[in-house]
Protein backbone atom coordinates (compact mmCIF):
# COMPACT_ATOMS: atom_id res chain seq x y z
CA UNK A 1 0.00 0.00 0.00
CA UNK A 2 1.03 3.67 -0.68
CA UNK A 3 1.78 5.53 2.18
CA UNK A 4 1.94 9.58 1.68
CA UNK A 5 4.56 10.43 4.27
CA UNK A 6 4.22 14.53 6.15
CA UNK A 7 6.94 15.37 4.03
CA UNK A 8 5.69 14.37 1.04
CA UNK A 9 2.41 15.84 1.65
CA UNK A 10 3.92 19.51 3.22
CA UNK A 11 6.25 19.55 -0.10
CA UNK A 12 2.62 18.61 -2.44
CA UNK A 13 0.79 21.48 -0.53
CA UNK A 14 3.87 24.21 -0.99
CA UNK A 15 4.25 23.48 -4.80
CA UNK A 16 0.41 23.67 -5.69
CA UNK A 17 0.45 27.08 -4.10
CA UNK A 18 3.93 28.19 -5.91
CA UNK A 19 1.88 27.11 -8.84
CA UNK A 20 -0.85 29.11 -7.80
CA UNK A 21 0.99 32.25 -7.33
CA UNK A 22 2.80 32.38 -10.34
CA UNK A 23 -0.21 31.74 -12.46
CA UNK A 24 -2.16 34.42 -10.72
CA UNK A 25 1.48 36.68 -11.33
CA UNK A 26 1.57 35.67 -15.01
CA UNK A 27 -2.73 36.69 -15.53
CA UNK A 28 -1.68 40.01 -13.53
CA UNK A 29 1.14 40.73 -15.65
CA UNK A 30 -1.21 39.81 -18.84
CA UNK A 31 -3.46 42.16 -17.24
CA UNK A 32 -0.85 44.55 -16.64
CA UNK A 33 0.03 44.41 -20.56
CA UNK A 34 -3.43 44.81 -21.65
CA UNK A 35 -3.80 47.92 -20.08
CA UNK A 36 -0.73 49.86 -20.86
CA UNK A 37 -1.12 48.83 -24.54
CA UNK A 38 -4.43 50.87 -24.19
CA UNK A 39 -2.93 53.53 -21.22
CA UNK A 40 -1.22 55.11 -24.90
CA UNK A 41 -2.04 58.06 -27.19
CA UNK A 42 -3.74 57.15 -30.62
CA UNK A 43 -1.64 57.97 -32.92
CA UNK A 44 -3.29 56.18 -35.77
CA UNK A 45 -6.28 53.95 -36.66
CA UNK A 46 -7.14 50.82 -38.28
CA UNK A 47 -5.33 49.77 -41.05
CA UNK A 48 -7.56 47.10 -41.57
CA UNK A 49 -9.58 48.80 -44.46
CA UNK A 50 -8.29 51.62 -46.94
CA UNK A 51 -9.77 54.64 -44.86
CA UNK A 52 -7.94 57.40 -43.42
CA UNK A 53 -9.17 60.02 -41.36
CA UNK A 54 -8.98 64.21 -41.57
CA UNK A 55 -8.97 66.15 -38.47
CA UNK A 56 -9.46 70.10 -37.58
CA UNK A 57 -7.98 71.25 -34.38
CA UNK A 58 -9.87 74.58 -33.64
CA UNK A 59 -9.42 77.10 -31.51
CA UNK A 60 -8.88 80.43 -33.97
CA UNK A 61 -9.79 80.37 -37.28
CA UNK A 62 -13.63 80.53 -37.34
CA UNK A 63 -13.63 82.24 -40.65
CA UNK A 64 -12.22 79.47 -42.58
CA UNK A 65 -14.58 77.10 -41.24
CA UNK A 66 -17.24 78.16 -44.08
CA UNK A 67 -14.92 77.17 -47.12
CA UNK A 68 -13.51 74.39 -45.14
CA UNK A 69 -17.15 72.83 -44.52
CA UNK A 70 -18.07 73.52 -47.87
CA UNK A 71 -15.37 71.42 -49.99
CA UNK A 72 -15.94 68.72 -47.72
CA UNK A 73 -19.34 68.69 -48.40
CA UNK A 74 -18.54 69.03 -52.02
CA UNK A 75 -16.08 65.72 -52.01
CA UNK A 76 -18.80 63.83 -50.01
CA UNK A 77 -16.32 63.65 -47.26
CA UNK A 78 -16.91 63.68 -43.37
CA UNK A 79 -14.14 64.75 -40.93
CA UNK A 80 -13.35 65.21 -37.26
CA UNK A 81 -13.13 68.65 -35.90
CA UNK A 82 -12.05 69.38 -32.09
CA UNK A 83 -12.65 72.51 -30.62
CA UNK A 84 -12.06 73.90 -27.60
CA UNK A 85 -14.74 74.64 -25.19
CA UNK A 86 -14.46 78.19 -25.15
CA UNK A 87 -14.86 78.29 -29.35
CA UNK A 88 -17.46 76.13 -29.34
CA UNK A 89 -18.98 78.48 -26.94
CA UNK A 90 -17.54 81.88 -28.78
CA UNK A 91 -19.07 80.12 -32.17
CA UNK A 92 -22.22 78.17 -31.22
CA UNK A 93 -23.85 78.30 -34.66
CA UNK A 94 -21.14 77.78 -36.51
CA UNK A 95 -20.09 74.07 -34.59
CA UNK A 96 -23.81 73.12 -35.00
CA UNK A 97 -22.95 73.54 -38.78
CA UNK A 98 -20.52 71.20 -38.20
CA UNK A 99 -22.46 68.69 -36.70
CA UNK A 100 -25.46 69.58 -38.40
CA UNK A 101 -23.23 68.68 -41.67
CA UNK A 102 -22.47 65.04 -39.99
CA UNK A 103 -19.08 65.51 -38.82
CA UNK A 104 -17.64 64.39 -36.13
CA UNK A 105 -16.87 66.93 -33.18
CA UNK A 106 -14.66 65.71 -30.41
CA UNK A 107 -12.73 67.68 -27.10
CA UNK A 108 -9.33 69.57 -27.66
CA UNK A 109 -9.74 71.01 -23.53
CA UNK A 110 -12.20 73.81 -22.57
CA UNK A 111 -9.17 76.10 -23.47
CA UNK A 112 -5.95 76.04 -25.37
CA UNK A 113 -3.85 75.03 -22.19
CA UNK A 114 -0.48 73.21 -21.66
CA UNK A 115 -1.81 69.58 -19.68
CA UNK A 116 1.43 67.65 -19.64
CA UNK A 117 2.12 68.33 -16.61
CA UNK A 118 -1.04 69.24 -14.59
CA UNK A 119 -1.98 67.36 -11.38
CA UNK A 120 -5.08 64.71 -12.14
CA UNK A 121 -8.25 66.89 -11.23
CA UNK A 122 -6.90 70.03 -13.18
CA UNK A 123 -6.75 67.74 -16.42
CA UNK A 124 -9.57 66.24 -15.82
CA UNK A 125 -11.42 69.66 -15.53
CA UNK A 126 -9.93 70.59 -19.16
CA UNK A 127 -11.98 67.53 -20.59
CA UNK A 128 -14.93 68.10 -18.77
CA UNK A 129 -15.09 71.69 -19.08
CA UNK A 130 -14.47 71.34 -23.01
CA UNK A 131 -17.34 68.48 -22.68
CA UNK A 132 -19.87 70.61 -20.95
CA UNK A 133 -18.90 73.77 -23.33
CA UNK A 134 -19.66 72.12 -26.77
CA UNK A 135 -22.83 70.27 -25.31
CA UNK A 136 -24.03 73.63 -24.41
CA UNK A 137 -23.27 74.86 -27.61
CA UNK A 138 -24.50 72.21 -29.85
CA UNK A 139 -26.96 70.20 -27.66
CA UNK A 140 -25.04 66.74 -28.47
CA UNK A 141 -22.08 65.73 -26.25
CA UNK A 142 -18.54 65.41 -28.61
CA UNK A 143 -17.06 61.91 -28.66
CA UNK A 144 -15.04 60.25 -26.22
CA UNK A 145 -11.99 61.89 -28.05
CA UNK A 146 -9.40 64.07 -26.49
CA UNK A 147 -6.92 65.84 -28.53
CA UNK A 148 -4.48 67.69 -26.18
CA UNK A 149 -3.65 71.03 -26.86
CA UNK A 150 -0.08 71.53 -28.48
CA UNK A 151 -0.62 68.15 -28.85
CA UNK A 152 0.81 67.48 -24.98
CA UNK A 153 0.36 64.29 -23.28
CA UNK A 154 2.24 61.51 -20.53
CA UNK A 155 1.66 57.95 -19.50
CA UNK A 156 -0.17 59.87 -16.58
CA UNK A 157 -2.33 62.08 -18.27
CA UNK A 158 -3.66 59.38 -20.79
CA UNK A 159 -4.75 57.11 -17.84
CA UNK A 160 -6.32 60.21 -16.49
CA UNK A 161 -8.48 60.64 -19.52
CA UNK A 162 -9.45 56.91 -19.36
CA UNK A 163 -10.26 57.18 -16.10
CA UNK A 164 -13.06 59.62 -17.52
CA UNK A 165 -14.10 58.06 -20.59
CA UNK A 166 -11.90 59.73 -23.17
CA UNK A 167 -9.22 58.11 -25.85
CA UNK A 168 -6.21 60.39 -26.40
CA UNK A 169 -5.94 61.45 -29.78
CA UNK A 170 -3.01 62.65 -31.55
CA UNK A 171 -1.88 62.20 -35.39
CA UNK A 172 -0.33 60.09 -38.49
CA UNK A 173 0.62 63.61 -40.30
CA UNK A 174 0.75 66.65 -38.91
CA UNK A 175 0.73 69.46 -42.12
CA UNK A 176 1.88 72.00 -39.60
CA UNK A 177 -0.33 74.13 -41.46
CA UNK A 178 -0.64 76.57 -38.52
CA UNK A 179 2.77 78.26 -39.72
CA UNK A 180 0.60 79.17 -43.03
CA UNK A 181 3.34 77.34 -45.29
CA UNK A 182 2.15 77.37 -49.38
CA UNK A 183 -0.73 75.10 -49.87
CA UNK A 184 1.27 73.36 -52.03
CA UNK A 185 3.85 72.26 -49.24
CA UNK A 186 0.64 71.29 -47.10
CA UNK A 187 -0.73 69.05 -49.57
CA UNK A 188 2.25 66.95 -50.07
CA UNK A 189 3.09 66.91 -46.44
CA UNK A 190 -0.65 65.45 -45.91
CA UNK A 191 -0.05 62.93 -48.90
CA UNK A 192 3.37 61.82 -48.10
CA UNK A 193 2.60 59.31 -45.33
CA UNK A 194 -1.16 59.29 -45.98
CA UNK A 195 -1.56 55.03 -45.78
CA UNK A 196 -4.31 53.33 -44.13
CA UNK A 197 -4.96 54.00 -40.73
CA UNK A 198 -3.59 57.71 -41.04
CA UNK A 199 -4.96 60.37 -38.91
CA UNK A 200 -4.02 63.54 -41.00
CA UNK A 201 -3.77 66.63 -38.54
CA UNK A 202 -4.90 70.07 -39.93
CA UNK A 203 -5.90 73.79 -38.61
CA UNK A 204 -8.66 76.18 -40.60
CA UNK A 205 -6.38 78.47 -42.27
CA UNK A 206 -6.34 80.17 -45.88
CA UNK A 207 -3.47 77.87 -46.98
CA UNK A 208 -4.90 74.80 -45.48
CA UNK A 209 -8.65 75.66 -47.28
CA UNK A 210 -6.86 75.84 -50.71
CA UNK A 211 -5.06 72.93 -50.21
CA UNK A 212 -7.53 70.94 -49.18
CA UNK A 213 -9.54 69.74 -52.62
CA UNK A 214 -6.25 68.47 -53.84
CA UNK A 215 -5.64 66.60 -50.33
CA UNK A 216 -8.96 64.73 -51.13
CA UNK A 217 -8.01 64.07 -54.96
CA UNK A 218 -4.87 62.81 -53.64
CA UNK A 219 -6.12 60.27 -51.02
CA UNK A 220 -8.76 59.08 -53.48
CA UNK A 221 -5.91 58.70 -56.23
CA UNK A 222 -4.22 56.54 -53.53
CA UNK A 223 -7.72 54.62 -52.87
CA UNK A 224 -8.02 56.22 -49.47
CA UNK A 225 -11.37 57.03 -48.12
CA UNK A 226 -11.79 60.22 -45.70
CA UNK A 227 -13.78 58.69 -42.78
CA UNK A 228 -14.13 60.12 -39.17
CA UNK A 229 -11.25 59.31 -36.47
CA UNK A 230 -14.30 57.11 -34.62
CA UNK A 231 -14.73 54.96 -37.98
CA UNK A 232 -11.87 54.83 -38.66
CA UNK A 233 -10.83 53.27 -35.01
CA UNK A 234 -13.30 50.69 -34.63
Amino acid sequence: MFVFRKEWLIGLFLAVLLWVGVSLDLVGMHQREIYLAVAAPILRGSSDKACVSLMFNVDWGEEYIPALLEILEEHGVSATFFPTGIWAKENSELLKQIVDKGHEVGNHGGSHVHVEHLPKEQFQAVIKDGEKMIQEATGVSPSKLFAPPYGEWSNATVEYALEIGYQTILWTVDTVDWRMPEPETIWKRALADAKPGALILMHPTEPTVEALPQIIQGLKEKGLTPVTVSELMY
